[in-house]
C-alpha cells in the first residue's frame, strides 16, 4: 500500500480512539463513577496512542528498507552504465581495438546487467519502469551500441579470411574509423539521455 495512504490511515485511527474516547467516558454513561472515567479515559488513549506510534515506526521502517533498497539498485544502474562510456572511450582513444570479443563481452555483461535490473526493479521498487520513455531509450542506445560493435567485429573477421596484408590493413583502416564514428555519435546519445534516466530513479527515491 502507498505510504502516504497508510499515515493517513494511522492519523484517522488515531481520531477515531480520540472520538471513541471523547464519546464513551465523556458524554455516554458507559462508566459511571469519576475514577472509573479517568482511568479509562488514561487507559483507552495510552493503548490508542501506543498503536499509533507503533503503526508509524513500522511505517517508516519499511520506506527506509525501501529507500536503502532503491538507492543501491540506482547505484548499479550508474556503475553499468558508466562502465559502458568508460570501456567503449579506452577502445577508442587506442590505436587498435585491443579485443573485440573481450569488449563485445563486456558489453552484453552490462546490457544483460541492466536489462535484468529493470525487469525485477519494475515491480516493486521502481513501479512500470520498463514503461518510462527514458528507460527504453537507454536501454536502446546500449543496445545499438552492442550491434554497430558487433557489425564491427563481422566486418574484421571477414577482412582477416579474404584479404592481403595491406587490403587488410586498409580494410581494419576503414571499419575502425567507420565504427568509431557511430560509437561517438551514440555515446553522445547515451551521455545526453542517462541524465534524464538517472533523474527518472532519483524520482523514486
Amino acid at each position: 500500500m502507498n505510504y502516504r495512504i497508510e499515515k493517513v490511515l494511522a492519523f484517522v485511527f488515531l481520531l477515531l480512539v480520540l472520538l471513541l474516547t471523547w464519546y464513551l467516558f465523556l458524554i455516554d454513561d458507559f462508566v459511571i463513577k469519576s475514577e472509573a472515567r479517568i482511568t479509562g479515559v488514561f487507559a483507552s488513549l495510552a493503548m490508542g496512542f501506543g498503536i499509533f506510534q507503533f503503526w508509524l515506526n513500522e511505517l517508516n521502517t519499511d520506506r527506509r528498507k525501501l529507500y536503502d533498497m532503491r538507492y543501491e539498485s540506482y547505484k548499479e544502474f550508474v556503475f553499468q552504465i558508466e562502465r559502458i562510456s568508460e570501456s567503449m572511450h579506452i577502445e577508442m582513444t587506442g590505436d587498435e581495438v585491443g579485443s573485440i570479443h573481450n569488449l563485445l563481452s563486456r558489453l552484453m555483461n552490462h546490457l544483460d546487467r541492466i536489462n535484468s535490473t529493470v525487469a525485477m526493479s519494475s515491480d516493486f521498487l521502481f513501479p512500470e519502469l520498463h514503461l518510462n520513455e527514458e528507460t527504453k531509450s537507454m536501454v536502446s542506445i546500449v543496445g545499438n551500441i552492442l550491434a554497430k560493435t558487433n557489425e564491427f567485429r563481422l566486418k574484421v573477421e571477414k577482412a582477416n579470411r579474404e584479404g592481403k596484408d595491406i587490403a587488410r590493413d586498409f580494410m581494419h583502416s576503414h571499419e575502425r574509423m567507420h565504427w568509431h564514428n557511430e560509437i561517438r555519435d551514440l555515446l553522445n546519445e547515451l551521455h545526453t539521455n542517462k541524465h534524464d534516466f538517472y533523474r527518472l530513479l532519483r524520482s523514486y527515491l
